[in-house]
């Protein structure tokens, strides 16, 4: 169904890419034009004792992959550490794995793809005097600390920060303005602000062919004026994949 179809991916260089090696299995030629890049944010000894030894969060919340690296990557844990009794919430799947990686199996998944539902999944769970570190990146939403802070001791610590890449690769630019490919997939909003950073006056973006990862990633597209082909329903890996396919099948038919 996608032999040969060109899809361009925006993922990060060096993340997972699980969507790229799926759309690949299915046939198509997919050409990597990363727009963003992470970078560690370094998190003070004090923040390290507080999480490994002073027993002072009784939950830690993730909402990424990256968080979840970010933070224990400088946490200096070993198979001696003593168990630690904080709990854990996670945003997905994929956040829960990187965690069980690290040690850790989840307290709290919830399956969603905004923080409200992060937020709505985590309030029955937790306690009057339960103080909670939110570990995101700079770029995440005040939704979960606004949501908790009414009732609850929150602390934020952004422990990775997102900035555009420098450059995109003339030749992808130009494959887009030429219109060779097929759909180009945006799965995170700061993903699509870099293209348009980047492509605003070489690509005619009322022409984009996009797909994108969830309806957070469709927001910022609606809010540039454009409207996604695709929209992955649910939001992920799976329900992307889906969309793409049953987008191809009706172009088809």
């Amino acid at each position: 169904m996608l032999e040969e179809k060109i899809i361009i991916n925006t993922r990060p260089t060096g993340s997972e890419d699980l969507i790229g090696k799926a759309l690949k299995k299915l046939g198509a030629v997919v050409l990597p034009m990363p727009l963003i890049e992470t970078f560690q944010i370094p998190i003070s000894q004090q923040l390290k004792s507080d999480i490994t030894k002073n027993n002072t969060y009784q939950w830690l919340v993730f909402t990424s992959k990256n968080g979840v690296d970010y933070l224990f990557n400088q946490l200096g844990l070993t198979d001696n550490t003593p168990a630690l009794p904080f709990r854990t919430a996670v945003f997905g799947n994929r956040t829960a794995a990187a965690l069980r990686k690290k040690g850790f199996n989840p307290d709290l998944i919830v399956q969603g793809s905004t923080s409200k539902e992060l937020l709505f999944g985590l309030l029955p769970k937790l306690q009057p005097n339960d103080n909670i570190l939110l570990t995101l990146g700079n770029l995440a939403s005040s939704v979960l600390e606004d949501g908790l802070q009414p009732k609850f001791s929150v602390t934020r610590f952004d422990v990775y920060r997102t900035e555009f890449v420098k450059s995109v690769e003339t030749e992808m630019l130009n494959r887009i303005s030429e219109n060779n490919y097929d759909l180009i997939l945006f799965t995170s909003p700061s993903g699509f602000k870099s293209f348009i950073h980047h492509a605003s006056e070489r690509v005619e973006l009322q022409k984009l062919k996009i797909a994108c990862l969830g309806p957070t990633t469709e927001v910022a597209i609606l809010k540039d004026g454009l409207t996604p082909l695709i929209v992955a329903k649910p939001s992920g890996k799976v329900g992307l994949i889906k969309g793409v396919e049953q987008y191809f099948a009706k172009s088809q038919n």
